[in-house]
């Protein structure tokens, strides 16, 4: 892959593109770190790789992210739980990508923020913990480290990135450091993964110590259904290709844009998982794909931790509020914690909205 170097024209800080209508993902500070799918694992069921604006062949690192990721925190007075990385692994291995990431991180902690890492990478995170040991003591920070499949299979899915042995060790180290690590098995290729597959997958996470799994059977478009369907050829799971278009529906000649399960299968199938999920002592929580109701009860969000609080600037600091950016949730619509009710109809927020300069109301101070 060819890698470049550039400026990040756009605010460093940004929400999921989702609109209020149907939406499941709480508000969220997004950093991106490189360009949509820059990541040398190309994983052939990355969704970012198959944008229509991306570039699979291209790693573009925005260099400069940290000096521009500290001017918009001091301009602002509420900022959601930080994101690495929705669009690329944070922690693939280039120096570069890493070096990165280590300057963001290092930021977020010295401004006493929240934020969470989302990687397959373990030898990634083990790194990062070294450099920053800091980070096992750290109190709003968690890891979110993807265990999609099986060893076997795991040459369809992300064939590039740390052996599943590896990444579940990863798990057991970094939760007997005392960092919470939720494990995400998204996702889960319906029609290639068995239910013997999930049943292992689900044993093995049980005894690492995390205490959320976090699903989905995910989405593809043209591009990405035919990068998987060609990798499954590759790799001696032709037998399984028409389970894999049966299940997500697929037609090479369809007018459809997205390809998924059926909501009839989803339902069922995410009830199910679930079951097996709990049986474990773990809780469990489905990626965008269904409501809340169908995530196990009292999660803070679906992320499963408690750790990212939203926080609010008093004076020169950063403090938590009893919030975790569900605004579609609020507890206190009328009077939410941080005295911004127009966020209950952001969706995605307004970047002026945080960087609007004002003196909030001391939260759980009575105003009368």
């Amino acid at each position: 892959m060819e890698i470049r170097f550039k400026s990040r024209r756009a605010p460093v800080i940004h929400d999921f593109p989702y609109p209020r209508r149907g939406r499941k993902c709480p508000h969220a500070s997004l950093i991106s770190i490189t360009n949509p799918g820059g990541c040398s694992y190309a994983c052939p069921i990355c969704y970012a790789r198959a944008y229509p604006w991306s570039d699979p062949e291209t790693i573009v690192i925005y260099h400069d992210i940290p000096e521009r990721l500290k001017a918009e925190i001091e301009s602002s007075w509420l900022l959601f739980p930080f994101y690495l990385s929705q669009i690329t692994d944070p922690l693939q291995p280039i120096d570069e990508v890493r070096a990165l990431t280590l300057r963001i991180v290092q930021l977020l902690i010295d401004c006493g923020l929240s934020f969470r890492i989302v990687t397959r990478s373990s030898d990634g995170l083990r790194w990062l913990v070294r450099m920053i040991p800091d980070l096992a003591s750290y109190p709003y920070f968690f890891v979110e480290l993807t265990v999609e499949s099986g060893n076997e299979k795991v040459v369809v899915t992300s064939p590039d990135a740390p052996p599943i042995p590896d990444r579940l060790d990863a798990i057991a180290q970094l939760t007997g450091l005392g960092i919470e690590v939720v494990a995400r098995i998204d996702p889960i290729i319906i029609g290639l993964i068995d239910e013997e597959d999930l049943d292992s997958l689900i044993g093995a996470i049980g005894s690492t110590g995390a205490s959320h799994i976090i699903s989905s059977t995910g989405y593809f478009n043209h591009r990405s259904m035919k990068r998987l369907l060609m990798r499954m050829r590759e790799c001696g799971y032709q037998d399984r290709i028409h389970r894999v278009v049966k299940a997500y529906r697929y037609h090479p000649g369809a007018k459809r844009r997205r390809f998924t399960t059926s909501l009839q299968f989803r339902k069922r199938f995410h009830r199910e998982l679930r079951a097996k999920v709990e049986a474990k002592g773990m809780t469990y929580s489905v990626c965008q794909e269904l409501p809340h109701e169908y995530d196990s009860p009292d999660l803070a969000t679906c992320e499963g931790s408690r750790r990212n609080p939203v926080q609010i600037r008093i004076g020169e600091r950063f403090e938590p509020l009893p919030c975790y950016g569900d605004c579609l949730c609020c507890p206190r619509p009328d009077d939410p914690p941080c005295g911004e009710p127009r966020l209950q109809q952001e969706y995605p927020y307004r970047t002026a909205t945080l960087f609007r300069f004002r003196q909030p109301p001391l939260f759980g101070e009575d105003k009368n």
